[in-house]
């Protein structure tokens, strides 16, 4: 069973500036990334690969501004995203009818308003955060 906290921040609450930097770096490691698999599946027609998107997304600023799990984490749901529309596509090519529509691609985050979330695994806490109050 995988337990889950989820932590709601609110605009008075004293990190709410630092935590919002964060989410806005998120969005643009997951429009960078989403950018790099968008490229290929209009070149190639497939899902580019884990790995190599990894080392075309790992050199750039918005990945190291964040700790390397989470930068994975968001990389990873990505991942998932385009797994689950091929997947998806692969059953409508099959049975339209279970659908209203041709599935979509993922799509970019809004470019100044949007936000991204950051997922904190258990492993990219430490006790020096968590001394501080911080996590």
């Amino acid at each position: 069973m995988k337990l889950v906290e989820r932590h709601v921040i609110t605009k008075s609450h004293y990190l709410w500036s630092e935590i919002d930097h964060k989410a806005f770096v998120s969005k643009n490691l997951f429009n960078l990334a989403n950018y790099h698999y968008r490229q290929y599946f209009f070149e190639n027609k497939k899902k580019l690969n884990f790995h190599e998107l990894y080392h075309k997304v790992s050199k750039s600023d918005d990945y190291r501004n964040l700790p390397t799990k989470v930068s994975k984490q968001i990389i990873r749901r990505l991942d998932s995203a385009w797994s689950s529309y091929f997947a998806a596509l692969r059953e409508w090519q099959k049975q339209p009818n279970k659908f209203l529509g041709k599935p979509k691609i993922p799509k970019y985050k809004h470019k100044a308003k949007g936000r991204n979330i950051l997922p904190y695994p258990d492993e990219s806490i430490y006790k020096k955060a968590l001394k501080k109050g911080i996590c």
